[in-house]
């Protein structure tokens, strides 16, 4: 076991209720004032494959997710199989069903762990009291609970609230929980090896999604209007902001297709209302031709590119970090632009409200890069960072697409009473009239590359987690940070220099460590190192060493430890 920490597993098929079951957990387990971290891993079907909900816990502040667990609770064969090896010494093994049998090498590991083994026929249980086949998962919630060895009340009230918008027989759900606690099946050695730490604090955390802070950190900043197109790992914002527009008063179009989403935002913020979208990379594409149009009439625009694993289709419900040179190249001809990465829930939160202060600010597309890991991970946190004021950056002038030493031109609203300008896609003048003088594309171009240069001074230099004198250093961004920062806290010699900007880079700091002769190691969730080779092309630095994972996890404290160990 990892930093004090507590891991329990659900797995199953999609379509199971396994999500359900492990966000009731998840909660209850909320309300005794531990912090919890908790991840789904699903395919891309509506039903059956290999599904699982996963519950690190502890009463300290967790990152991501752990790779091996102490209670593995399988609704399905081929899940118990596929996830049986990653059980820890002592585990508990619950399986919701008859006795089956495992191979001989099985067998061999069971003896080995010295693994308990509880067959529980939840659907038969819940028969049995009253209840219907719907309400079997609550008595293996009512089972774990009392492994756990905690009040049943307590799980009896946050389930029934959770509930509480749905037509459910109560007393039955009640019945169903009180026979998995009372399971004569319990044993007191099951606790002994899944003992709670201490609670530190007694107060409830904040759950939250990654997608959830993103959506609430967009309404902060004054998004008026949110257009989008289905496309995982993105769709939850749609679903949160679709879900809320009659409480927040949004506009919320789900329009045919991507592209039509981005044309709606460009449209949208050329009228300064903010507005933003989210995709994911085949959408993204899609957008890309809005976002030079944003580029050259100087437009802002917001975009959270919500990125999964492989070219094409990929493996659409599984994280990775492929997207960063479309991100930052994606689009014809030159253009500036920003891209931003979050990290977690607070930073989803707070670089989503940046996000639209430099769009209108600098006049310019800003793309948000997020990842499956955090976008449907659930964080357990003690509040919502302060929220950043809001900066329009707007000012009256003559010329719409004035040259000036910054870049930056006028920018007014369309409206009565102002003077009106041209803006097309069309290479312009300052007055906004299209033009093919050489001079004027020339002296067009600079200006707008100025504004990238005033940006880069203003932004600032990455965070470096940890003591400066620790000799080796992780680089990277995103969802590497949690694992690093889990990983902090079992290894004190190392230290963590995090991105929050990919583009336009800053690298003096990188740099400085570099020449201090640090052990600077490339983390990322691609196959190519694409951060690396953008660091290498800004400042000609190349990495010796690069920790690259590819596979659709995440990364996790195992994976460091293991590579700082070999």
């Amino acid at each position: 076991m990892y930093l004090e920490r507590i891991i329990i597993k659900f797995g199953g098929e999609s379509g199971q209720g396994i999500n359900t079951v492990g966000r009731m957990l998840t909660q209850s387990i909320n309300r005794l004032g531990l912090y919890t971290f908790s991840s789904r891993e699903y395919p891309s079907l509506i039903k059956g494959g290999v599904a699982s909900y996963q519950i690190d816990l502890s009463n300290k502040e967790i990152f991501t997710s752990a790779k091996k667990y102490h209670v593995l609770c399988c609704m399905s064969e081929k899940s118990l199989h596929s996830y049986l090896p990653s059980i820890l010494e002592n585990g508990i093994v619950i399986y919701d069903g008859e006795e089956l049998e495992f191979s001989p090498d099985e067998e061999i590991e069971l003896q080995k762990k010295n693994i308990h083994i509880i067959y529980l026929d939840s659907e038969k249980i819940a028969l049995e009291n009253g209840a219907t086949k719907i309400m079997a998962n609550a008595v293996l919630l009512g089972f774990i609970w009392k492994i756990l060895k905690q009040d049943l009340e307590i799980l009896i009230e946050e389930v029934l609230e959770m509930l509480s918008d749905k037509k459910i027989d109560e007393e039955a759900e009640k019945k169903c929980l009180l026979a998995g606690y009372n399971n004569p099946q319990y044993r007191d050695e099951f606790s002994e090896s899944v003992d709670l730490p201490k609670v530190l604090q007694t107060n409830r955390k904040l759950l939250i999604t990654g997608n959830e802070a993103i959506s609430l950190g967009a309404l902060t900043a004054g998004m008026r209007i949110f257009c989008g197109y289905p496309m995982t790992p993105a769709t939850s914002i749609s679903k949160f902001l679709g879900d809320t527009a009659h409480e927040t008063k949004i506009v919320f179009k789900q329009a045919e297709n991507e592209i039509t989403a981005a044309l709606m935002v460009m449209g949208s913020m050329y009228m300064g209302t903010r507005a933003m979208t989210a995709t994911s990379g085949g959408g993204f594409d899609l957008m890309i031709e809005t976002i030079s149009c944003c580029g050259i009439s100087e437009t802002p625009f917001v975009v959270v590119l919500a990125q999964r694993i492989g070219a094409g289709t990929g493996v659409p419900t599984w994280t990775g970090t492929g997207d960063i040179n479309t991100a930052v190249k994606g689009g014809h001809g030159d253009f500036p632009r920003c891209v931003i990465s979050v990290s977690d829930a607070q930073s989803s939160f707070t670089m989503i409200q940046k996000a639209f202060n430099i769009a209108d600010k600098y006049q310019l597309p800003v793309i948000v890069l997020s990842e499956k890991q955090i976008a449907e991970a659930i964080y357990s946190i003690d509040k919502l960072p302060t929220a950043e004021k809001i900066e329009r950056g707007l000012q009256k002038g003559e010329k719409r697409y004035e040259i000036t030493d910054s870049g930056i031109s006028p920018r007014w609203i369309p409206q009565k009473g102002l003077k009106p300008y041209i803006s097309t896609s069309d290479e312009h003048t300052e007055d906004g009239k299209s033009t093919e003088n050489a001079e004027e594309i020339k002296a067009m171009s600079e200006k707008r590359e100025r504004k990238l240069e005033m940006l880069k001074s203003e932004l600032p230099e990455p965070k470096l987690y940890g003591s400066s004198s620790a000799q080796v250093v992780f680089v990277g961004y995103g969802s590497s940070k949690n694992a690093l920062l889990d990983t902090k806290q079992h290894r004190d010699d190392i230290a963590y220099l995090h991105y929050d900007y990919i583009f336009p880079l800053k690298t003096e700091t990188l740099m400085k460590l570099a020449e201090e002769g640090k052990r600077l190691i490339l983390i990322e969730n691609n196959q190519g190192g694409q951060f690396g080779k953008l660091i290498t092309e800004e400042c000609a630095y190349q990495f010796k060493e690069k920790l690259l994972k590819y596979d659709g996890r995440s990364f996790s404290l195992e994976d460091i430890l293991d590579y700082l160990d070999n």
